[in-house]
């Protein structure tokens, strides 16, 4: 399976998020720094975070990543497991987490990954699922919508000017 390497100019964003003393903080990340996940998990341990400090990457406009990263382990998820069969930063971000899947269950415009992840920020599984699934959001419009409802919404602003 050929799948394309990601570009810097194919990164729409790429943000660190993490919770200190309550509140949700951000900081930008250049997009030659997000082609390697690894490299965004080791970023990840330079910032404190209650409940995990959190990395957002969007990419060509077609998915986005979100990685829960803290000191046992980090988990994940793509928001269309379509990409897997398009994008090298979806199967490392696979290889990462660990995810088992198989290229003939992969289904469009579905999430795959740690859906539970946010759970503890008030944001259910089926709740990031019927997010993904939206036909009439794009996958920026989405993780938009997925930090508004874990509360983050002021610090998603800020970093992506939207």
């Amino acid at each position: 399976m050929a799948t394309q390497e990601a570009r810097a100019e194919d990164i729409d964003y790429c943000a660190v998020l993490w919770r200190e003393e309550g509140q949700w903080n951000s900081a930008k990340v250049p997009a030659r720094q997000a082609l390697i996940v690894d490299d965004l998990v080791t970023l990840s341990k330079q910032y404190p975070g209650e409940g995990g400090v959190f990395i957002a990457v969007g990419v060509a406009e077609e998915f986005f990543i979100l990685l829960k990263c803290d000191a046992r382990s980090t988990v994940g998820l793509i928001s269309d497991s379509i990409a897997l069969l398009d994008w090298d930063i979806a199967v490392d971000t696979a290889d990462l987490i660990e995810l088992d899947w198989d290229e003939d269950e992969v289904e469009e415009f579905e999430a795959i990954g740690d859906l539970d992840m946010l759970q503890n920020f008030g944001l259910r599984s089926d709740h990031i699922s019927m997010i993904c699934e939206n036909p009439d959001l794009y996958p920026d419009q989405q993780i938009a919508e997925v930090m508004k409802r874990i509360g983050a919404e002021a610090q998603w602003k800020k970093i992506t000017n939207k």
